[in-house]
């Protein structure tokens, strides 16, 4: 493969000749790949500190804010989303529960802007609040976020994450319980709430995490050759020690782009578990017996090619949920010390039409969830051969399953809809009870609001789950402000969930549609490799399908259609409307990967070629060219208005992508409608933001959007 840059050309045009648009220096160069020659006429747009370039993103963060302060409504919608929160009093997140029945969980009371750290000695406990943000750094006058917490195994010392600005990337620190005292190392390089999380090893004595050698996005280094360490409690020199590498296991292949991440499922397994970790779906494994930890003799335990989705260990048997010859998955059983994956014994056959999306053991038996269309879940417990649905009081879209081992007979279940907030239960003994942490929204809110499951042929038959909601009664008139959000990527499903800012939308009058388009898991692996490398245009295509579904059959117009996604869901956005810009009226892209072409020379690219491919391979390189919506924007058509947003300390997708992109559309679009970016230096990818970050960032999206389908307390204040 030959990447030769064989030209470069300064041009200075004046690209704002339209009123309200600024003028950006387009610095073009061409790169020849594969024998074609590439033009990128705003590559001078990466260098983010250029003056330049600066000074352009600059304006358009004064304009996009002119045109938002105009709507007048911002305010008006953060206080909505602020009096919606008041009603819960608090909420309540990343509950983890200990062996010996000590609860750890982060509680925001809705008067608070960040969440504390709080534990109870059980479910019916006293809560004590064990640890405020608030202190961290107390001297820097930045408001810290908990990201993360793991506690020890018998929940007597506590690791928590802290980060600022929606970086991500942070520091630990470590709390005795009992006493509440923050012990005096501060351990940085990590980003423990996305790779690898922390394993404590059974004695309490120590702990695995993921060390990145670089925590700066900008920097090239960044992402690649993370290691796992083992941290050794107390603040001597010799504490870290590398211990699952690139460079302390140079025999079992891992590539500088992979995340090495190691686990332990509890502290009585008998093996670590080391992974070659990273955005791909499958990954190898390799197993370490746990009293030879200080030696190097990892051995083989599965390949990526053994498509396993998720496995639990139990004594010397790993079981596991895979899509090797099972596209809706099985769950099957095998030896880990003598281990055979072909001839596995299978103890949950593949259904037809539904896809096995969960599971989890304990001491009770084995316990696994089914999806349909990923909207429609259901429980069930494996009885020798057969299986029992267990029944709830609801019906729920999304449920997930925990327990504090293989050896305890409590069996967590966290349940979820569109409309219904996270309910929990236990069950065990043949017994469910409703065991709620946080509370929910009074009913008479949603009392009012319609769910409705739909099936859309696609271009080329497949058929496209399609959620709406609504508030009834609903009438088909083409005059239904909607807004249509999808995904489609990394096989990530786009399960019911309760969402803030899906029911201002439906408050204002407006249909809400989720289309469930190929990329994303919601109907098993062969859904996710639809729109996979080379079958990635499915997934803009089933969005264009949906879009074209709802306005067909009255549910809105193309007048009256906003569009809305983010990150890998940028690919999706960004082709719709430089495929079909006729069918939207207006697109909101935030952190969008919008230029794929470049994005294996960001920091997080290489990883990233693993979901969509390589330019370094021929078939890839083509495949990433259809991707590129930069690429896809051509002179002299009328484009539909976008909004586009990025952090600049997003650790995933580099904010240029959308500043290339607005520049691109800018200098193109000749229709009158407005072409917005914000760059904000205080936000990074959309996590771990503070309360009212959140809500300001939700406000801007959806004034933006009501104001260009049309909502009349929308529109431009004189």
């Amino acid at each position: 493969m030959k990447y030769t840059p064989i030209l470069f050309i300064l041009l200075s045009f004046c690209i704002g000749c339209k009123k309200n648009k600024n003028v950006l220096i387009s610095k073009i160069k061409v790169d020849t790949i594969h024998g074609q020659n590439i033009e990128d006429p705003y590559r001078n747009a990466e260098n983010l500190e250029d003056s330049e370039v600066k000074k352009w993103v600059d304006q358009q963060n004064s304009l996009a804010r002119a045109y938002l302060k105009k709507i007048g409504r911002t305010n008006y919608l953060i206080e909505k989303q602020k009096k919606f929160d008041a009603k819960k009093t608090f909420t309540i997140s990343q509950l983890s529960v200990t062996t010996n029945d000590l609860y750890f969980y982060l509680k925001r009371q809705s008067s608070e802007n960040v969440a504390k750290l709080y534990y109870r000695n059980s479910f019916e406990g006293k809560e004590e609040m064990l640890y405020d943000p608030k202190k961290f750094k107390q001297e820097s006058n930045t408001e810290y976020v908990i990201n993360y917490i793991q506690p020890n195994w018998d929940g007597t010392k506590i690791v928590i994450s802290l980060t600022e600005k929606g970086k991500e990337i942070s520091e630990l620190i470590i709390v005795d319980v009992d006493s509440k005292k923050v012990h005096s190392e501060l351990l940085t390089n990590s980003w423990a709430s996305e790779i690898g999380g922390i394993t404590w090893l059974p004695d309490n004595s120590s702990f695995i995490y993921v060390h990145h050698p670089i925590t700066d996005p900008k920097d090239s280094g960044f992402l690649k050759n993370t290691k796992s360490v083992i941290y050794i409690l107390g603040n001597n020199k010799d504490n870290f020690k590398e211990f699952f590498s690139k460079k302390h296991n140079s025999d079992l292949g891992i590539m500088e782009e992979d995340f090495p991440v190691v686990s332990l499922g509890n502290k009585n397994d008998k093996y670590l578990i080391g992974e070659k970790s990273g955005v791909a779906v499958y990954n190898d494994a390799y197993y370490l017996p746990i009293d030879q930890i200080t030696s190097k003799k990892w051995k083989l335990l599965f390949k990526k090619s053994d498509q396993i989705k998720d496995y639990i260990i139990k004594n010397d048997s790993i079981f596991y949920r895979t899509s090797k010859n099972a596209p809706n998955y099985e769950i099957r059983k095998t030896s880990i010390s003598n281990p055979s994956f072909n001839t596995a014994e299978v103890l949950v056959k593949e259904k037809k039409d539904t896809i096995i999306t969960d599971f989890n053991i304990t001491k009770e038996g084995l316990f696994f969830v089914t999806s349909k269309n990923g909207v429609k879940a259901n429980l069930f417990k494996l009885n020798h051969k057969t299986h029992t649905e267990i029944k709830f009081p609801y019906v729920f879209g999304n449920i997930s399953l925990s327990t504090k081992s293989v050896a305890d007979n409590e069996l967590y279940i966290e349940t979820k809809g569109w409309l219904t907030q996270n309910k929990r239960y236990e069950y065990q003994k043949n017994k469910l009870i409703e065991k709620n942490m946080n509370r929910s929204y009074e009913e008479n809110l949603l009392k009012d609001i319609v769910i409705e499951e739909l099936e859309v042929t696609a271009h080329d038959g497949q058929k496209i789950p399609l959620s709406l909601l609504y508030k009834k009664p609903l009438v088909k008139n083409s005059n239904n402000i909607t807004m249509m959000e999808g995904y489609g990527a990394y096989g990530a499903s786009m399960n019911p969930s309760f969402s803030l800012r899906r029911l201002l939308w439906v408050m204002e009058g407006g249909i809400y549609a989720i289309a469930h388009v190929r990329g994303g898991g919601e109907k098993g692996d062969a859904w996710h490799k639809g729109g996979f490398k080379t079958t990635k245009p499915n997934t803009w295509k089933d969005f264009i399908s949906c879009a074209k579904f709802l306005i067909d059959y009255k549910f809105t117009s193309k007048n009256k259609l906003a569009i809305w996604s983010g990150s890998a869901g940028g690919i999706m956005i960004g082709r719709a409307i430089t495929e079909r810009p006729d069918l939207f009226k207006s697109s909101i892209i935030e952190f969008g990967t919008l230029n794929p072409l470049r994005a294996e020379f960001s920091p997080n690219g290489a990883n990233n070629t693993k979901e969509f491919g390589s330019i370094k391979d021929a078939i890839e390189f083509e495949a990433l060219k259809q991707m590129d919506a930069y690429h896809h924007i051509k002179n002299g058509v009328k484009y539909p208005a976008t909004l586009l947003t990025a952090g600049l300390n997003d650790p995933r997708v580099p904010a240029w992508f959308s500043v290339k992109f607005a520049a691109k559309m800018q200098a193109h679009n000749i229709s009158n409608n407005p072409n917005l970016l914000l760059v904000d230096s205080e936000t990074g990818h959309g996590e771990d933001n503070t309360k009212l970050k959140e809500f300001e960032r939700y406000a801007n999206i959806l004034s933006f959007a009501l104001w260009q389908t049309g909502h009349p307390e929308y529109q431009l204040k004189k």
